[in-house]
């Protein structure tokens, strides 16, 4: 073996140590971005829903929806921020005579607190704002996000209980979830993490208590140096039983950064 090859085979093992090194280090994984940092941001949803009086195999609800989050303070382990609706269209094709019920909430200025585990604090006003208003605020968190407390490396897991309330048809929706999260790796800055666990549901909607239960899981990236969600990829399929129907519903919700 020629002295060229020894130190190409020497480079290369240590290029391997420094690497595996960097992919092992553990990293605290935190929402906690500058006080004025702007971020644009498009949600994409669609739920489906097979019940005894619903026969399609179109989506009952399609929505994109953009928006433009400013960190308009930060206050300890706090953060809050305005999120301006710049867009939204909702549809069913399921139901198309749905459509002139769905308001245009287009131009919505709204604030939510944060704190920088990613857990909702406050939605001040909440209770004013149209239903489809409210679930885009509740997405643009994650969705039932909870970051560790302490450091983790790639493998690591953990746990959440999450509650969470969701307008429905003129009533509210309790979701309760028992979720667990893995830091899959660390890239450029980049952290993806994937989660999953069962969730349960009961409420009221349109003047019916509904109960049900079933799964979500998913896989977000958090870009650790600017302290934000880059992207968020989440599916629930779950079953509900509403006097005397039983129906099965699933919902993918997707939102990623555009601009910053």
């Amino acid at each position: 073996m020629t002295f060229r090859t020894l130190r190409g085979a020497a480079l290369a093992t240590a290029l391997l140590a420094v690497a595996s090194s960097a992919q092992g280090q553990s990293v605290l994984l935190r929402l906690a971005p500058e006080e004025g940092l702007v971020s644009r941001y498009v949600l994409e949803m669609e739920n489906y829903m097979n019940a005894p009086m619903v026969s399609s195999d179109e989506p009952m609800m399609v929505a994109e929806v953009y928006t433009t989050q400013t960190v308009a303070g930060v206050e300890g382990d706090v953060v809050e921020y305005e999120v301006v609706t710049d867009s939204a269209d909702f549809r069913s094709p399921a139901m198309p005579m749905m459509q002139q019920n769905m308001p245009d909430i287009t131009g919505q200025v709204q604030t939510m607190k944060m704190d920088t585990r990613g857990r909702l604090v406050e939605i001040p006003g909440a209770d004013t704002l149209p239903a489809e208003a409210q679930q885009v605020l509740n997405r643009m968190n994650g969705f039932g996000l909870e970051l560790p407390e302490n450091e983790v490396s790639p493998g690591d897991t953990w746990n959440a209980h999450i509650e969470t309330e969701t307008p429905a048809g003129g009533g509210e929706m309790n979701m309760s979830m028992d979720i667990t999260y893995r830091l899959v790796g660390v890239t450029s800055g980049m952290a993806t993490i994937d989660f999953e666990g069962p969730l349960t549901m009961s409420g009221i909607q349109g003047g019916m208590s509904m109960e049900g239960s079933g799964t979500m899981s998913g896989t977000m990236v958090l870009d650790v140096e600017r302290g934000r969600l880059a992207s968020t990829d989440t599916q629930m399929e779950f079953d509900m039983g509403m006097q005397g129907m039983t129906m099965t519903m699933s919902q993918t919700m997707n939102m990623r950064l555009i601009e910053s």
